[in-house]
């Protein structure tokens, strides 16, 4: 494997001392390093991908619409943030397209249930790391890669509809953590 050195971060950590006055924005520099340094730590040694679950499947319902199931699992993006789905997730697929790609990413959300994509608001008593399924259409292979990805979303499985039923694409390979 290339050693690709834009996947390192620089690292700041805060500098406890005793009498100093320990602050919100403190504690909050303490979570982020610790958040960042595991990150840099699972993009550099597992790389990104499914390690587990995230299984993909297909209902048809009696009015004709489809309902695309994820499976509950664990997974690492791009960036190298953990990926949870404790539960099934279950969406419509849209009744337009012939041609998707299902992606997972990572997203924050407060508990105000605001979904937040970079930082949570500042007050916000807790904020929960889950995951978000979206389609989007079929594209290049390039465009699959999570590290050529703004979101990191890993991707799932490719799905087509050449005729009245959607289907699985057998020769699409998710990516895998190691």
């Amino acid at each position: 494997m290339k050693f690709d050195p834009t996947k390192l971060t620089r690292l700041k950590r805060p500098n406890f001392s005793s009498g100093k006055l320990l602050t919100a924005d403190d504690l909050r520099a303490e979570q982020e390093y610790q958040r960042e340094k595991m990150w840099q730590h699972n993009r550099l040694l597992h790389g990104y991908g499914i390690v587990v679950g995230l299984e993909v499947g297909l209902q048809e319902n009696g009015d004709g619409s489809t309902q695309v199931i994820v499976s509950p699992g664990y997974a690492l993006d791009g960036w190298g943030r953990e990926i949870v789905v404790d539960e099934p997730i279950a969406l419509y697929l849209p009744g337009d397209r012939h041609d998707l790609t299902v992606f997972v990413k990572y997203i924050e959300q407060t508990d105000d249930d605001a979904v937040k994509q970079i930082a949570p608001p500042q007050n916000s008593a807790s904020v929960a790391e889950t995951a978000q399924v979206t389609f989007e259409p079929s594209s290049a292979e390039r465009a699959l890669a999570p590290t050529q990805r703004a979101d990191y979303a890993i991707a799932l499985a490719r799905l087509r509809r050449p005729h009245q039923n959607w289907q699985r694409d057998r020769n699409f390979r998710p990516a895998r953590a190691r």
